[in-house]
Formats: C-alpha cells, sequence, structure tokens
C-alpha cells in the first residue's frame, strides 16, 4: 500500500510538472551600473560619495554635505591637490589626492579635506586657474615634512 501511494504521489507530481505551461526566461535587469568618477583625466578614478549621505546635521557637520557636493562639481581640481591630513602618506589610506578623501567617509570626519575643498571651490569659482589653486592650498595647508604637491615647484 505505501508503495502505491509514493508511486501514486510521484505520478501526480509528475503531471502537475507536465501541465504547468513553462514560463519564459524573463530578462534580467541588468544591475545597475557602478558609479564612476566622471574625471576621464583623474588620477582618482573611484566615484565621490553621494552628498545626500550627509544630510543628516544631527551625525554629520553643516558644511560636510556642501564638502562632497564640491567634489562632484570640481573632481579635476580636487584631484590635482595633495590631502594635507597625511591620509596619502598613511599606511591605512593611502589616499592618491583629496579627491579620495571624498570616495569614502574619510571627509566627512576631517576638516582639513573639508577646508581644502572649500577653498578650492572658492577660488574656481572666481575663475583662477588649477595651477595657481594648488599653489594657494600647498601655501596654506602644507606644514613642515610634507613633501610638494605632484607638479608644484616648490
Amino acid at each position: 500500500m505505501r508503495a502505491l501511494y509514493s508511486i501514486g504521489t510521484a505520478a501526480l507530481a509528475l503531471t502537475l510538472v507536465a501541465a504547468t505551461p513553462a514560463k519564459k526566461n524573463a530578462p534580467r535587469k541588468a544591475p545597475p551600473a557602478a558609479a564612476a568618477n566622471s574625471c576621464a583625466t583623474c588620477t582618482e578614478r573611484g566615484a565621490v560619495l553621494d552628498p545626500k549621505l550627509f544630510a543628516d546635521t544631527k551625525r554629520y557637520e553643516p558644511e560636510v554635505q556642501p564638502a562632497y557636493e564640491i567634489a562632484r562639481k570640481y573632481p579635476a581640481t580636487l584631484d590635482r591637490l595633495h590631502c594635507f591630513c597625511e591620509c596619502q602618506e598613511s599606511m591605512t589610506h593611502r589616499h592618491k589626492t583629496l579627491l579620495t578623501c571624498f570616495t569614502s567617509d574619510h571627509a566627512a570626519g576631517c576638516g582639513i579635506c573639508i577646508r581644502e575643498a572649500r577653498l578650492a571651490a572658492e577660488l574656481k569659482e572666481k575663475g583662477v586657474p588649477d595651477d595657481q589653486i594648488e599653489n594657494t592650498v600647498e601655501t596654506v595647508f602644507k606644514t613642515d615634512g610634507h613633501r610638494p604637491t605632484h607638479g608644484h615647484p616648490g
């Protein structure tokens, strides 16, 4: 009896499977493309984090979100700048440029990164060329022991 029951259950299952219309393979949606840095000539190829991530001023200082907006607006300029918080020299971070600081939440907790970006943006919006912005940021933020920024004459 038990054997008949098992055979009957198996036959019923096969009948149901055969009677069920086969579903066509629905086209799968492509995964969203990873965000990329919009600067084709930058050393840093990572994407700047979305400034909206830092909108909560209970969690982040009010100047954090605008600094990430600056990084998105002027990636080529920030990519020319050395970050003087020493993240480039750090064995932990090994950042390439100031722009790298904005590809993670690093800049959200670093006043130096934020101030460098703000100064660069202020100068950029006044029409100052990038080489002069690089020189000015270097002059304002460089401390003893820092090597010159790439391209900087000193």
